[in-house]
């Protein structure tokens, strides 16, 4: 169980990799798992998972290597989940695999903040969505999604994306139409 970051986008894979930060990278979603999220964006047609490493953890906790405080958080929430010893073991085992640049969550958020807005600039509307889950894309998103103005993701970079609320941002000039 980790932080997964989910995109659906009018863009290609292509297109998305290539305006994303360093030490970021984006996976093409299986078509199950595209076909649960790109339905919620008018005119979506590449899903991508978004990740530091092998899960999204970095940009939503920061890594603390001395005391392990983020893997203590990630054990309390897998055992309100009931997993298993061995599960448990998987997961951290993937959480541990880093990428290769070394943020804190807030510099995180910064940075996303920043791929948010170029992606808004280049493809218009854009869904994000930020699961804690096993390792795939869980059970996908049970709400609508909420509109956050590109604006609101720039002032406020660690706050605009809630776990489990599908996010769909727009340039100023472009509004949302569901």
């Amino acid at each position: 169980m980790c932080h997964f970051l989910y995109i659906a986008s009018s863009l290609t894979l292509s297109e998305i990799r290539s305006m994303l930060p360093q030490g970021l990278a984006a996976d093409l979603l299986d078509p199950a798992e595209a076909g649960r999220l790109l339905p919620l964006l008018p005119g979506a047609r590449t899903g991508a998972r978004l990740i530091a490493g092998a899960c999204s953890c970095d940009l939503f906790l920061t890594r603390d290597l001395a005391a392990s405080r983020e893997e203590a958080e990630l054990r309390a929430r897998y055992r309100t989940l009931g997993l298993s010893r061995e599960a448990v073991m998987r997961a951290l085992q993937r959480h541990r695999r880093r990428g290769s640049v070394a943020l804190t969550s807030g510099e995180w958020a910064g940075v996303l903040a920043g791929f948010v807005a170029e992606h808004a600039r280049n493809g218009g509307s854009t869904l994000y969505y930020r699961e804690f889950s096993p390792a795939r894309f869980d059970a996908g998103p049970a709400e609508a999604a909420v509109e956050v103005p590109l604006h609101k993701v720039q002032s406020a970079p660690e706050a605009w994306l809630p776990e489990g609320r599908p996010v769909v941002v727009a340039r100023g000039d472009a509004p949302y139409k569901r």
